[in-house]
């Protein structure tokens, strides 16, 4: 039975066009899957049922995803057997990857698309759930830049093919030509590459790296505060992503989730499981002309000191914590 196709992108208007034509040329229905409720019924059409459709025309159809829906919140999406079509235009990646706008701007309370940075949150997002990058928009681009932007996506998503692309049709050849199930999607981004000791990008640019940093100290909240603002001004090389995992002494109990992305950084409580105690700062780091030592120097500062660890974990919450405040009930998750 033939699987559906998913298109996922920031940039609207180049994500749409592309996904009308990959429809059209696979003749399949577009299905355009929104949050938000539309006036025009084609604007937004439900996804295909076993009720609606005969068996055989069940998965026949391109699905259009708008740019509020995260990708792990979407059964599709999560069927290693789809194929996640990531349209990028090549002329503003590194834009978009910087871009300190919300996803929605009249978000709810608590809902974390309002967030600043949280559009280039999504667009990284997109990237790292792809089995294929499709570079859009690209002919104008100089060979340079495009080298530079197409192994940044290849450092951000080592599993993914990356391609400048010449049609819905060259690409979904291409697809079709290698493996028909990728990793699952969770395990696509660079950065869990990374911490599994697994990150081999496909594509190489001496200006752009990923590292590993490890640090079995939990972090001194004020410090790493200023820390991030020391690594925000561009001392250390220019970061454009990092995530993993880390503990805070103020609330050693809790491994938090570090997901960073231009210059807007989520530390999400994850679990206070004891299966996560081992674990203290794991952390990816992608970024053009990054000092690795001096990057890995100034988070060390921001570990606790000789004196702080053996002061132990009661005297820590004395320690200032100008950080975001945590719900006071932690959900533990899978």
């Amino acid at each position: 039975m033939e699987h559906p196709l998913i298109v996922a992108g920031i940039c609207v208007p180049e994500r749409r066009r592309y996904a009308a034509a990959l429809a059209e040329m696979t003749a399949r229905r577009l299905v355009r899957i929104s949050e938000r409720p539309r006036v025009r019924r084609e604007d937004h059409d439900p996804i295909p049922s076993e009720r609606s459709l005969g068996s055989g025309e069940l998965w026949r159809f391109v699905a259009d995803i708008g740019t509020e829906i995260d990708l792990p919140h979407l059964d599709l999406a999560t069927d290693p057997r789809i194929p996640v079509v990531c349209v990028v235009d090549a002329l503003h990646l590194l834009e978009d990857l910087a871009d300190r706008h919300p996803l929605i701007e009249a978000a709810r309370p608590g809902d974390d698309r309002g967030d600043v940075g949280a559009r280039a949150r999504r667009a990284v997002s997109f990237v790292e759930g792809a089995t294929l990058i499709s570079f859009v928009n690209w002919e104008t681009v100089d060979t340079a830049r495009l080298a530079l932007v197409m192994t940044i996506a290849s450092h951000l998503n080592p599993a993914a093919r990356v391609r400048l692309s010449r049609g819905p049709a060259d690409d979904i050849r291409a697809l079709t030509s290698g493996p028909q199930v990728s990793p699952p999607l969770l395990e696509r981004a660079g950065w869990v590459h990374m911490l599994n000791d697994e990150h081999d990008p496909h594509m190489t640019d001496a200006r752009v790296t990923t590292l590993r940093y490890e640090q079995p100290r939990p972090f001194h909240p004020a410090r790493l505060a200023a820390a991030l603002d020391d690594i925000e001004s561009g001392r250390h090389g220019h970061i454009l992503r990092s995530a993993g995992f880390c503990r805070l002494a103020t609330r050693a109990s809790v491994l938090a989730r570090w997901d960073h992305v231009g210059s807007a950084i989520w530390l999400d409580p994850l679990s206070s499981d004891l299966d996560a105690a081992p674990t203290v700062q794991d952390i990816a780091f992608t970024g053009l002309g990054i000092d690795a030592h001096a990057l890995r120097a100034a988070l060390d500062d921001a570990a606790v000191t000789d004196d702080e660890l053996m002061a132990g974990p009661t005297a820590w919450l004395d320690f200032e914590d100008p950080l975001p405040t945590w719900p006071s009930i932690v959900e533990e998750r899978p």
